[in-house]
């Protein structure tokens, strides 16, 4: 029975190369028929090698329209949703083809064969750069204008050339993902054919202002050049601007509509336009509604929940983008206790996501795909309400509390297991956000059990989630002590040390960083611990790491290692060896004078070369006299008049450390350091402007100016 059913799906096949047109025909339109909504028959299909048969239509001449439309739904059907056949589909030769098939008039041509690319490029595998060769990319966005002769015309009449514009600029949003795409799109004038499409006298059909929308709010993505040209661009509506077209659309009652304006407009925002006037309207208008699109929606409503539950899905990534690095946006969302909505959604999705784990193993049919959609829409839903919620807290200690007091704790704590890569790390930049504040809030986030999920995470199968728990541990572990045995005795020294070893460059910063903080105020047994697991070699290493950023870190490493008493500051010393940290001091401080004011991380490593030597200046006299090389003392000089007050106050404590009136070996060093001329220095900077820096120069110029006959009768 089943070999006779699937005989009929090879005979409907072979009958596609038929010599009889008829028969082609009614071939063509019963495959159509058999693999809508069916998944089944879509890959039964695809196993009979349908695919090279259909592009074989669609680029052969003797076939008609009408078998080329056929051709071009089936491939668009067959691609939607699976990205095992789109591949296969581009492999198989299609994209040129269904390009060619857009120099067509027959608009019916033109609409299947672009919505059949677009399927295609729903996977980011699929390649653009057929598309963007020069003859393609100018038939493409040449039939984003739409014919107006039937502007006044019936719906039924007007509704064609409009779907013509609607999928064309919908092409145009799959294909502008970075920068050289955009800016090839907006070179061949895509810009005023979308900003026509968003105006008032389109109305009538809002979806073709719909995928207007998001065509330019994918071109306007991280693209200052683009959205300048967007803002200032004429546009033909009774608003007399592009911004305010957009904020009218803002006020829609379409759900989908409000939400493109709004991405619209906060990818405007972000490029930094320099626009104050948008700033206002961001606060007053676009902002309110944003957080408006959060509410749960009411289910009694089915029509509108439905609506609304499409847009709410990607509101709050949109949200996190808008407020993000802006405190003054922040303020204005907590205000409009977005907080409360975002909770309320991370709350009901995922309880309704526990049913995940009966996702496992099922194979994916009909009956399932729907339930799958849902539970893609939750994950994602759940997803971005965590990195709005990441985003709003990343700065402000009253938001944190207000996360704490919305019962998120254990959301997020039990976020970190979740099956989906993006939930983990959207936890983590959560947890990240957050373990920054004070240590009453830090010791409820660790009270939650966070730190386990954490230290699992540190070997993530995804790379990102591994980074982002990495930072999270950065600061969940500084200046909390018992976390700092807690990752000791749960392997998690030993997973950072392998993570230093990573080839990528931020697992190797926030490492390093994690571990830097653990050193940070630990005691010695705690040190020692860390650098017979890291290694004296390895620290070495990356102290001369090719990433600045990583370099500092490092330093900062050796900074914390030398702190607090002899004991530390000998076993660092010993560890590395006098020859390498003589080294380490003056090659940093002899590389920092060459290449200060080129960029702010070279001040960065100057600081923390200078701290870890004011560190080891507060040792023995045999760790002051090891480091009182001409050099390094060369160096210290030419920093006292730095830029930077942190390096000018740096240099000031060193030589505090060096010329201690309990010392014995104060003396000779002050005598060191009267004859190159540090007190002359010192008393250039008398009149800082800098309290700190004063109120330590004054203290400086005292020791100097204490008699050198006191320190010998105190010795």
């Amino acid at each position: 029975m089943l070999t006779a059913h699937v005989g009929k799906h090879q005979q409907a096949v072979s009958s596609l190369s038929s010599s009889n047109t008829d028969e082609q025909f009614k071939a063509v339109r019963f495959i159509k028929n058999a693999i809508i909504g069916n998944i089944t028959k879509k890959k039964l299909y695809m196993d009979l090698n349908v695919s090279p048969i259909l592009i074989k239509i669609l680029s052969d001449n003797i076939y008609n329209n009408d078998m080329k439309i056929q051709a071009s739904v089936i491939i668009g059907s067959i691609a939607n949703g699976n990205e095992q056949n789109i591949l296969r589909l581009v492999e198989d030769g299609a994209i040129k083809p269904l390009l060619e098939l857009f120099n067509t008039e027959d608009p019916r041509l033109y609409e299947a064969a672009a919505r059949a690319l677009k399927a295609l490029l729903e996977s980011d595998k699929t390649p653009h750069d057929t598309i963007f060769e020069e003859q393609y990319l100018k038939n493409i966005i040449s039939h984003l204008k739409p014919c107006d002769s039937n502007l006044s015309g019936s719906i039924a009449m007007r509704n064609n050339p409009y779907r013509i514009s609607e999928v064309t600029a919908q092409l145009i949003s799959k294909i502008s993902i970075n920068t050289e795409e955009q800016n090839k799109i907006a070179h061949h004038e895509a810009i005023p054919l979308l900003l026509n499409l968003i105006t008032s006298k389109y109305n009538f059909y809002p979806k073709v202002q719909e995928a207007a929308l998001e065509a330019l709010s994918c071109l306007c993505k991280e693209n200052k050049d683009i959205c300048m040209k967007v803002i200032n661009s004429p546009i033909d509506d009774e608003s007399g601007s592009t911004i305010k077209s957009l904020l009218n659309l803002v006020h829609s009652k379409r759900p989908e509509m409000k939400l493109l304006a709004i991405t619209c407009l906060t990818n405007i925002y972000r490029s930094n336009t320099s626009n104050t006037d948008l700033k206002k309207d961001i606060l007053l208008i676009v902002l309110p509604a944003l957080i408006k699109l959060l509410n749960i929606p009411d289910s009694n409503v089915l029509s509108q929940s439905a609506q609304i539950t499409n847009a709410q899905e990607r509101a709050p990534m949109v949200f996190s983008y808008l407020i993000s690095e802006d405190k003054d946006l922040q303020k204005a969302a907590m205000e409009g206790d977005a907080i409360t909505k975002l909770a309320n959604i991370i709350k009901m999705t995922s309880s309704e996501d526990e049913e995940q784990n009966n996702y496992e193993n099922y194979i994916l049919t009909n009956t399932t795909l729907h339930k799958e959609r849902l539970r893609e829409v939750r994950i994602h839903k759940l997803f971005s309400s965590l990195f709005a919620i990441a985003s709003i807290c990343a700065y402000e200690e009253d938001y944190r509390k207000q996360v704490i007091e919305a019962k998120l704790l254990p959301i997020i704590v039990q976020s970190m297991s979740h099956p989906n890569f993006g939930i983990r790390m959207a936890a983590c930049h959560c947890t990240k956000s957050l373990s920054r504040s004070v240590k009453t809030l830090r010791t409820s986030l660790v009270d939650s059990g966070v730190i386990n999920p954490l230290l699992r995470l540190l070997s993530d199968p995804d790379i990102q989630v591994q980074n982002v728990a990495c930072a999270a541990l950065c600061n969940v572990v500084l200046d909390f002590s018992p976390m700092k045995k807690v990752v000791l005795e749960n392997g998690g020294v030993q997973r950072l040390v392998t993570l230093v070893h990573s080839t990528n460059s931020s697992l190797r910063l926030n490492a390093i960083w994690a571990l830097k903080n653990i050193v940070f105020s630990a005691e010695s047994q705690i040190k020692d611990k860390i650098m017979k697991e890291l290694g004296w070699d390895q620290l070495y290493t990356l102290i001369n790491d090719e990433e600045l950023d990583i370099q500092e870190q490092a330093i900062n490493l050796l900074r914390n290692l030398a702190c607090s008493n002899e004991y530390d500051i000998e076993e660092t010393i010993k560890g590395l060896g006098e020859t390498r940290i003589i080294n380490i001091f003056e090659t940093k401080l002899q590389w920092g004078i060459q290449n200060t004011n080129t960029n702010p991380k070279v001040d960065n490593i100057i600081i923390q070369t200078i701290w870890a030597l004011v560190n080891i200046y507060a040792g023995n006299e045999e760790h002051k006299k090891l480091l009182m090389t001409d050099n390094i003392l060369n160096c210290l000089f030419q920093f006292i008049t730095h830029k930077n007050e942190i390096i000018r106050l740096a240099v000031i404590w060193c030589c505090l450390n060096l010329t201690n009136p309990d010392d014995i070996g104060t003396p000779e060093r002050k005598k060191k350091l009267i004859s190159l001329n540090f007190p002359n220095a010192f008393k250039i900077i008398i009149n800082d402007p800098k309290i700190d820096v004063r109120n330590k120069v004054k203290e400086i110029l005292k020791h100097f100016e204490e008699p050198l006959v006191n320190y010998l009768n105190l010795s």
